[in-house]
């Protein structure tokens, strides 16, 4: 009994002391100058973030409560010393409270956050140094950086808040405010309101978000708001929820966009898009992490409709797109801007250069003629082999209804990839009603000019197809195949063109000609071709019809120009060039029968590309002296034309006759 009581008496003991220990626990830590802690605070904050940190003002703590709180007046985080400002974030007094049931239980949540007056810079230069890539000295580029997830906040208040932006890799600079009310105030709907100003790549740049109250934030149920961005042509209205209060990793967006030429998006993105006419798109895009799926995209670029879905990945190397588009009516008009067919408006965003600046033409020697870049078929807009370098793409894409003027096309299909600069298009295909044209492009932007080629192939079109509304007929009638094969270095498609090696050849196995033709050239065409159609037939047989080009630096020399008919052997020479695309062809007619009279006079074909003139050529050429007892050095290229093609028309029972003769020298029909 004894040791009962002098066990319970020594527990007793033991109670008191640990309460009088606790007690004066309690009592030093209310006592306790908090201060003295901002030092190591300060420093421990410098270690986790890579910034210099300073604490100028009070540290007060209040641990007696269920929601231990924290205030600290005059926090400053200071940017890399490479940033043109000092201070990266600024606070004159953050408040932070912390629920410790939740954290008993391992969860961190914040019942109340509050920052006055916050002061938030935020820069990124031109090598991709960004300072809100925390955790290094330098802010050194780290593209597997996830987005933020902020502990869940119950109430957030933000007074009198400024943020300031630099992009130097967007060219984005913008200024503005942020305010996180506790209400909405009597005029006003909105008590999250962020109002920012500046310039994109140097042209005017708006944002505006608005939401509800950051009031009794619940993790598992979303906030939404408002957000409004206008940047010179381009629009955006977005509506965005977060889908996991303050996780910023997971949000949904829908939004709708437009703006003059897509490739300007590149500015807020940084995704390498085609230029496009005048576009509005709608979509729903779902963020995960560095993940986001755009699901339901559909819109108009120009007059031509598109849908789809797709895929952005952020977290690697490089961004990377994978889609899936198709239109139902595509014009090809709107696929002009995409080959640099179409300047940049001065409203839009490319009318400026990398620096931000006016783009302006390069100054006019006095008495020069005015500029004809204007007047060129091929376009030289320059490729941005920088965005090619920037992202990679798999994109598969395809049209089932096509309008182009004169052509009865009715499918575009093709599968882009885009990897580490080089970007292919295989398949690339046309397909008409009758035969197609396919092949493959690749273009090799590693380098400061980029590196092209091409091969596409002309598959059994039916030349019965080309006829306008006002003819019975066709001109030409028969199967058209060919091919063309160019390789060359430029940034545009007019530079790539002008250096290029490579060939063109084009067969018409078997078929007709007809007196039509003459109406579409305004000239008696029958006549130079020493009359193709006598005897007042309309059509006459084409037994094999042969054109072939050599390109050798940008000039297409002709090496084959052989048409034989029933009648008459056309033959001709010259060439086109690609630089200055000026053509300087020649025709010539020589009857197979012999005719008391006959006119001989060759037709020319000059001009340009984009404005050729057919006549009749004064004078005879010395070239043009007895084509026929040349058959020889005609039919010898033609053969390899052939082959080029396809080494299965050279086994073509038209053709083949024909080529046969070449051993001959002579045709006999022309003897």
């Amino acid at each position: 009994m004894q040791d009962f009581f002098h066990t319970r008496k020594k527990t007793t003991w033991t109670g008191i002391v640990v309460l009088a220990l606790l007690a004066l626990c309690v009592a030093v830590l209310a006592l306790f100058d908090w201060n003295t802690l901002r030092p190591a605070l300060a420093r421990r904050i410098t270690a986790a973030t890579g910034r210099p940190t300073s604490i100028d003002g009070d540290l007060k703590v209040h641990l007696w409560s269920w929601n231990p709180n924290a205030e600290v007046y005059g926090l400053t985080l200071e940017n890399p010393p490479w940033a043109d400002r000092h201070v990266m974030f600024a606070a004159k007094r953050i408040f932070v409270s912390v629920s410790l049931g939740r954290l008993l239980r391992g969860q961190i949540v914040l019942p109340q956050v509050e920052l006055q007056e916050p002061n938030i810079d935020l820069e990124r230069d031109a090598k991709g140094r960004a300072s809100w890539e925390l955790g290094t000295k330098a802010g050194a580029p780290n593209h597997n950086t996830q987005p933020a997830k902020v502990p869940t906040i119950r109430r957030l208040i933000v007074e009198r808040g400024k943020l300031h932006v630099v992009d130097e890799i967007r060219k984005l600079t913008f200024s503005g405010t942020l305010v996180a009310a506790e209400q909405v105030g009597k005029d006003d709907s909105s008590a999250l309101k962020i109002h920012c100003s500046g310039t994109l790549n140097g042209k005017p740049f708006a944002l505006d978000a608005n939401g509800g109250p950051l009031l009794d934030l619940d993790p598992g149920k979303p906030y939404s708001f408002k957000a409004d961005l206008t940047a010179s042509d381009i629009h955006l209205d977005a509506h965005v929820t977060v889908l996991k209060p303050f996780d910023l990793g997971a949000l949904d967006v829908d939004f709708v966009i437009t703006g003059d030429d897509l490739a300007d998006v590149f500015y807020l993105t940084g995704l390498a898009l085609p230029n496009t006419p005048r576009y509005r798109l709608t979509a729903t895009v779902h963020v995960d992490g560095t993940r986001f799926r755009v699901d339901d995209l559909k819109g108009r670029l120009g007059t031509s409709d598109i849908a789809g879905r797709g895929n952005i990945q952020t977290g690697g190397l490089r961004p990377k797109l994978t889609a899936k588009l198709s239109s139902v009516n595509l014009n090809m008009a709107d696929l002009e801007p995409t080959v640099g067919a179409a300047a940049p408006r001065a409203a839009s965003l490319s009318a400026n250069d990398a620096s931000g600046k006016p783009r302006s033409a390069k100054p006019e020697p006095r008495g020069a003629p005015p500029p004809i870049d204007d007047e060129r078929l091929l376009p030289d807009a320059d490729l941005q082999v920088n965005r090619v370098r920037g992202m990679d793409a798999d994109v598969a894409y395809r049209a089932s209804a096509v309008k182009m003027p004169k052509v009865p096309m009715k499918e575009v299909d093709f599968h882009l990839g885009l990897d580490n600069g080089v970007l292919t298009m295989d398949p690339l295909s046309f397909v008409l009603n009758e035969g197609k044209f396919a092949g493959k492009v690749q273009i090799d932007a590693r380098d400061d000019v980029p590196v092209s080629d091409i091969d596409m192939r002309i598959d059994g079109i039916d030349l019965r197809q080309f006829k306008s509304a006002t003819m019975k007929q066709a001109p030409l009638e028969g199967t058209l195949s060919g091919r063309f094969k160019f390789h060359g270095a430029g940034s545009s498609v007019h530079k790539f063109a002008s250096s290029s090696d490579g060939a063109v050849s084009v067969v018409i196995p078997h078929g007709q000609i007809s007196d039509v033709i003459a109406e579409l050239t305004g000239i008696n065409v029958l006549r130079g071709l020493g009359l193709l159609l006598a005897n007042g037939q309309s059509q006459t047989e084409i037994r094999c019809g042969i054109v072939d080009f050599k390109d050798r630096h940008g000039k297409l020399d002709t090496t084959t120009v052989y048409v034989d008919t029933s009648n008459v052997l056309i033959t001709g020479r010259g060439e086109i060039d690609l630089g200055s695309e000026n053509l300087n062809l020649a025709l010539q007619g020589d009857p197979k029968k012999l005719r008391l009279l006959r006119v001989r006079s060759p037709i020319s074909l000059h001009g340009t590309l984009l404005h050729p003139s057919v006549g009749i050529k004064a004078g005879k050429l010395a070239e043009q002296a007895g084509a026929a007892a040349a058959l020889g050095a005609l039919l010898t290229p033609a053969a390899a034309a052939l082959a080029f093609i396809d080494p299965g028309l050279a086994k073509d029972k038209d053709c083949s006759t024909v080529l046969s003769q070449a051993d001959v020298g002579v045709d006999a029909g022309a003897k």
